[in-house]
C-alpha cells in the first residue's frame, strides 16, 4: 500500500488538490535543518532539489539538503535559515501538487484511495468503513468502523485477508479469520441467501507497500 495522503489536515479528509507526503516534528542543529516524519513511501520527495510546499497556504520550499533515515527524515529547505526560523515550522504538513502522484500497477493502490472505501465480507455481510490507516511494522492496517456499532476493528492489509479493492463499486471484500469482526453478524448473514453476493472471480488484490 504506497503512501501519500490527500489533505486538507488528516489523512481521512480530501480535496483532491494536494497529497501530504511529511510532517515537521522538530529541529535538528542550529543551521535551519528540520526533522520530517515521512508520509510518503517515496524517498524521492525528500531528494535535494525536490520541491515541498510548506503549510496550510502550501508555500513551495526546495530541499537544500537531505539525509533520509528510517521513520525520521532530516531535511533543509531553502529561505529556512536558522533555528528560530526552523522551530516556527515544528507541526506543519509537507505537501505535493496531487497531480505529481506516480502512477502505481494495477494491482497497487494509495492510502487515499482505501480510505472511504466499504468493507464487505466475501459473503456479503457489511462490515463497516476503513476511517484510518495505521503504518505499523511491515504491513499496514485498516481500520474499519462498524457503521451500526461504532466499533473499530483492525483488519490486516495482507492478500491473505483482503480478497478484492473494487475502487469502482467503492468496496473492500475480504475474508477475515473468526474474531477480527463480528462473527454473529457474519453468521447471520450467511444463513440469509438474499443478503449474499457472489464472491469475485480472479480478485484483484493489494500488493501492501511500506
Amino acid at each position: 500500500m504506497a503512501r501519500e495522503h490527500p489533505m486538507p489536515d488528516q489523512s481521512s479528509a480530501a480535496n483532491g488538490d494536494w497529497a501530504l507526503v511529511g510532517e515537521i516534528v522538530g529541529v535538528f542543529g542550529v543551521r535551519g535543518e528540520i526533522k520530517v516524519r515521512p508520509l510518503s513511501d517515496f524517498a524521492e520527495r525528500f531528494a535535494i532539489g525536490a520541491t515541498l510546499y510548506l503549510g496550510d497556504h502550501h508555500e513551495p520550499h526546495t530541499v537544500t539538503k537531505s539525509r533520509l533515515r528510517p521513520g525520521s527524515h532530516i531535511i533543509a529547505l531553502s529561505g529556512i535559515e536558522s533555528a528560530n526560523d526552523a522551530e516556527r515550522l515544528r507541526g506543519k504538513s509537507l505537501t505535493v501538487p496531487a497531480d505529481a502522484l506516480a502512477a502505481l500497477a494495477p494491482d497497487q493502490f494509495y492510502q487515499h484511495d482505501v480510505l472511504g472505501l466499504r468493507v464487505e465480507h466475501v459473503n456479503g455481510a457489511p462490515l463497516g468503513v476503513i476511517v484510518d490507516i495505521l503504518s505499523v511494522g511491515s504491513n499496514d492496517l485498516y481500520v474499519v468502523r462498524d457503521e451500526q456499532t461504532g466499533a473499530e476493528h483492525m483488519l490486516p492489509a495482507v492478500k491473505a485477508f483482503i480478497k478484492q479493492i473494487d475502487l469502482a463499486a467503492g468496496v473492500v471484500r475480504v475474508e477475515p479469520i473468526p474474531g477480527l469482526f463480528d462473527d454473529n453478524a457474519i453468521e447471520t448473514d450467511e444463513a440469509n441467501p438474499s443478503n449474499a453476493s457472489d464472491e469475485p472471480d480472479e480478485p484483484d488484490e493489494p500488493d501492501a507497500q511500506t
